[in-house]
């Protein structure tokens, strides 16, 4: 008979993660931590999921910045385009939406057009 009801307890903790998980109880995309004009995440692992995918599009437009000034020193000129600099394809589009990064060749600027990481 214990056991039963260790076994019955630990299904039901078990339940109860899976809804907490999953569902989540909404706080944070209630309280205004999402930037403006993202979609809200499903659940708590979308949140996650979408905290990683945007320190993924900050470190990706870090390393094509650094690619661009080490041209500008070795070259002293922009390149043409992001390919110019030889980075891998999935470097130059936002993990997020998979829009291609925005770049003025004239003034070596890029940045990414997803809403919410305009300032990125």
């Amino acid at each position: 008979m214990r056991l039963a009801g260790v076994l019955v307890s630990v299904a039901i903790l078990g339940v109860l993660l899976m809804v907490w998980l999953y569902y989540g109880t909404g706080g944070s995309a209630e309280n205004g931590s999402q930037p403006p004009g993202a979609p809200p995440p499903a659940s708590r692992v979308g949140e996650v999921r979408q905290a990683a995918e945007s320190v993924e599009c900050r470190n990706n437009l870090s390393q094509i910045r650094a690619a661009i000034q080490m041209r500008v020193t070795t070259e002293e000129t922009y390149p043409d385009g992001l390919q110019a600099l030889g980075l891998p394809a999935t470097m130059l589009a936002c993990p997020v939406s998979g829009q291609p990064y925005q770049y003025a060749p004239t003034k070596g600027q890029v940045r990414c057009p997803t809403a919410g990481h305009m300032s990125y």
